[in-house]
């Protein structure tokens, strides 16, 4: 590796920077811990016409074999600041911060609102990109407003909550927007001494009602159950290499959902697998799809497969490439189209040139 002028690194490997512990190098790499150096990171992209990706925890991502052949910023930037505003709870977190340690700092000062969110991977900046939901909350509830630079103009932008366009595990900065901006902090609006969420089954399954637990009770239970299902990442529990969930939950409309529904009935069932929506639309498990298409748990092809405790998440099981990531995922996509007649879309982020998936 070589290091400029700037402290940008060439031919840096990146696969030990992602979870899923896959991919090539980045042909120049910064890391940067405030806006001045993402500024300069910036201008280093422009002068040379290099694509910029911008880097967080590596939790939701897949890196080509070959790497990414511009620029990857990679986001150090941490810290919280907090304050009470009347009777809501103000968190101004840095981008680069822990999500998780974001999480808990808020269940200790017994703040509602991202308690279900708990052990989730990866960094504060990528919440408002993925509106990561998780239990019943989603961010798109606590968020007060998205920081960020322009990755083509070098300005500082301000995005409210409605400016985001937040939708199921979207927003403007994973859609319309997607690559323009690297987040620079997000602002939280939480509520103090609330009580918590408790509409998942999981957790109605741990406590009878939101009365009989504590916020920071129910942000352990969360830890729990995702730990059980293999979708952890901190240090203490067993990890696995994956990017966490694969597909997103396909929502289809009464009439589709009644054909599946028929289907999966038909191939055995699954339990709790379906979620009215407000639209008219219904959601599905596409861990349900999923297993149904004969996909169990622990199914394995050479050093790819399916996480032996949830069906949603790949894993690699040993030396795999991305292209073995693609293959396999391709070939989820193609029997549970076969099954059902739907196209699961991938939640996970590619960067690099990668072989297709149907999205």
């Amino acid at each position: 590796m070589k290091i400029s002028e700037k402290g940008i690194i060439e031919n840096y490997p990146l696969r030990e920077l992602t979870t899923f512990k896959i991919g090539g190098p980045a042909r120049y790499f910064a890391e940067v811990c405030d806006e001045h150096e993402i500024l300069d990171a910036i201008a280093f992209a422009k002068d040379r016409e290099l694509e910029i990706f911008t880097l967080g925890g590596g939790s939701n991502l897949l890196v080509s074999d070959e790497g990414f052949p511009g620029l990857v910023i990679h986001n150090k930037m941490t810290g919280l600041e907090a304050g009470l505003d009347n009777d809501c709870a103000i968190v101004a977190a840095k981008a680069g911060h822990d999500w998780d340690d974001f999480t808990k700092f808020c269940a200790e000062k017994n703040w509602q609102g991202a308690e279900c969110l708990a052990g989730i991977p990866g960094t504060v900046g990528a919440a408002p990109v993925q509106n990561i939901g998780a239990y019943g909350q989603s961010a798109e509830n606590i968020i007060e407003e998205v920081r960020a630079i322009d990755l083509k103009t070098a300005a500082r932008s301000v995005f409210s909550t409605r400016e985001c366009c937040f939708g199921y595990r979207q927003s403007i900065f994973n859609t319309t927007a997607a690559g323009r901006y690297i987040i620079t902090g997000v602002t939280f609006r939480l509520a103090p001494a609330g009580c918590p969420t408790i509409t998942h089954r999981d957790l109605k399954q741990r406590f009878s009602s939101a009365k009989d637990a504590t916020i920071a009770q129910v942000r352990d239970a969360v830890i729990e159950i995702r730990n059980a299902k293999g979708l952890l990442v901190l240090e203490g529990y067993n990890r696995l290499n994956s990017a966490g969930s694969f597909f997103k939950n396909p929502a289809v409309s009464r009439d589709c959902f009644e054909r599946i529904e028929k289907t999966v009935r038909d191939l055995g069932g699954c339990d709790s697998w379906c979620w009215p929506q407000a639209s008219g639309e219904v959601k599905i498990s596409a861990a349900c799809l999923i297993q149904t298409a004969g996909f169990t748990r622990g199914y394995r092809e050479g050093n790819v497969g399916i996480s032996p405790h949830h069906t949603l998440a790949l894993v690699n099981y040993g030396n795999a490439t991305a292209c073995d990531v693609i293959n396999f995922a391709k070939m989820v996509q193609e029997r549970v189209r076969e099954k059902f007649g739907i196209t699961l879309q991938p939640e996970v982020q590619r960067i690099g040139p990668l072989p297709g998936l149907v999205d």
